[in-house]
């Protein structure tokens, strides 16, 4: 009995791993080109842009709430460094679109940690500001992109690895690290799992609160850079299910959408569970359409797999 009890914890746990390791495995049945160097490297660089994007996330929905903005802001920042950078170079437009990144995570954040708004609702409406903002500084087409700063961003190499590699590689390391080994980390978790509690514990919760859509903000302008350099263009349209992409990796890896469990590497599973399945279903030839509908039913299952897996342990706990 208690081997069968740990059996199932361990499949709960680290479902989104076996489920990795099994799409893994049936994409290389799936396709002759999966498992190619080529393919692989392709897919991990193409996985980096909106791993960093995740990595804030992560921040936000362990702290108990939603950044539904940062597939607009992600498009937002990438038509502003297109913009920007005719006028002021590569540096100093990419150091722009961060700090706008920030400032709109200072203000997102002020308005659910002091007004007590709702982070859906406040996200989603900043979702159309941006969206608007990127359609109007664009014209409503896509800005072509000739810089080789940019450019190296996007495509370059160190090492025979992409740069984008080493982008996200580097944040996820530092994002670990802060959330297991500081107090920081220990207290964004803290206030996730409660935040009346957290706040009588003498945890200044506005501030995490704000602080991890500043997090949010600066990976999401960070995100629609790295995008910009790749494709050497920026679309106001290239967010549409960059949320919704964002959010099922942090999901699928782990995180609890009610905050205060969850960490980094749930979060990289996640990522790399959609990177695998889409990239599989573009070797197939599917429908970019088809993937998406594919991504939602996915995060449907997910969720309603965690909620279950959650009750049944609760079930249990007090049966004991």
């Amino acid at each position: 009995m208690n081997r069968t009890l740990g059996v199932g914890a361990f499949i709960r746990k680290q479902r989104a791993l076996l489920i990795l390791v099994a799409g893994f495995i049936a994409s290389s049945f799936a396709s002759p080109y999966f498992l190619t160097a080529d393919n692989l490297l392709n897919l991990v660089s193409q996985a980096s842009i909106n791993g960093v994007i995740a990595l804030g996330m992560t921040f936000v929905v362990l702290s108990g709430e939603l950044d539904l903005s940062v597939g607009a802001l992600n498009a937002f920042s990438g038509v502003l460094v297109a913009r920007l950078i005719p006028v002021c170079g590569a540096g100093a437009s990419m150091i722009i679109a961060i700090a706008l990144g920030a400032l709109a995570g200072v203000g997102t954040g002020w308005l659910v940690a002091r007004l007590h708004l709702n982070s859906f609702v406040v996200t989603l409406c900043t979702m159309f500001v941006f969206n608007g903002l990127a359609l109007l500084l664009s014209d409503s087409r896509p800005v072509e992109i000739d810089n080789p700063v940019l450019g190296a961003l996007g495509t370059g190499a160190v090492l025979g690895v992409p740069v984008l590699i080493w982008i996200f590689a580097v944040l996820c390391a530092t994002a670990w690290y802060v959330l297991r080994y500081t107090w920081y980390g220990r207290n964004v978790l803290a206030v996730g799992g409660g935040a009346k509690v957290a706040e009588l514990t003498g945890i200044a919760v506005h501030r995490y609160k704000i602080s991890v859509f500043v997090i949010s903000g600066v990976c999401a302008a960070l995100g629609g850079i790295m995008l910009s350099g790749l494709l050497s263009s920026a679309s106001p349209t290239v967010g549409g299910s960059t949320a919704l992409s964002v959010i099922t990796s942090v999901v699928v890896g782990g995180t609890s959408l009610s905050g205060g469990e969850g960490g980094i590497l749930q979060t990289v599973v996640g990522l790399f569970v959609f990177a695998v399945l889409s990239n599989s279903l573009s070797l197939l030839n599917v429908p970019s359409f088809n993937q998406t509908i594919i991504e939602g039913l996915v995060l449907v299952v997910v969720v309603g797999w965690d909620y279950f897996s959650r009750r049944m342990a609760a079930l249990s706990r007090l049966a004991n």
